[in-house]
């Protein structure tokens, strides 16, 4: 019987200690350096710059412009797929659809590992299915898209989690 009570217990701290969560009622996240969105265009810029000469030399892509037009149009898929997604689980504390509040409200980054598996999902197959015709290697060409995409979210969640610092 002593032993039940002893292992009841350390069983309970042990599970206090590994599921603790904090609680912050009646208080409002703030963003005390910048925002995520103040950030978006520097993203936008070297995630495109990036992306796209990864398609073009390691891709072995010949068309650089369509390449530019592809890889542009498949991040603005995957940049609004999990905003939208996020928006939208902001209607019962926001009271609407809203799109800004997504952005600008809680403790969440915008990119965390969901987002890169969301951005592979949504990223490679429009920019494969759009560019297959135009690629040399086929096997070169997918890596170069997924590789282009890890180093690009990568570097986006490092820098975004540097320069955005928040506070309840």
């Amino acid at each position: 019987m002593k032993k039940k009570v002893i292992a009841t217990l350390s069983l309970t701290v042990l599970f206090l200690l590994m599921f603790a969560t904090i609680s912050n009622a009646n208080s409002s996240w703030h963003w005390v350096t910048v925002s995520p969105l103040k950030v978006l265009p520097f993203a936008v810029f070297f995630t495109l710059l990036i992306e796209t000469v990864a398609v073009v030399f390691i891709g072995k892509v010949a068309d650089i412009k369509k390449s530019f037009i592809v890889v542009a149009l498949a991040n603005i898929f995957s940049f609004l797929a999990p905003g939208i997604f996020r928006a939208y689980r902001f209607i019962p504390t926001s009271g609407g659809f809203s799109l800004m509040a997504a952005f600008n409200k809680g403790p969440y980054y915008i990119v965390l590992t969901g987002y890169l598996v969301l951005t592979l999902i949504v990223e490679l197959p429009v920019v494969y299915f759009l560019l297959r015709k135009e690629a040399k290697r086929k096997w070169g060409f997918i890596i170069s898209i997924v590789a282009s995409n890890i180093v690009t979210t990568l570097l986006v969640a490092i820098c975004e989690r540097q320069i955005c610092i928040g506070r309840w």
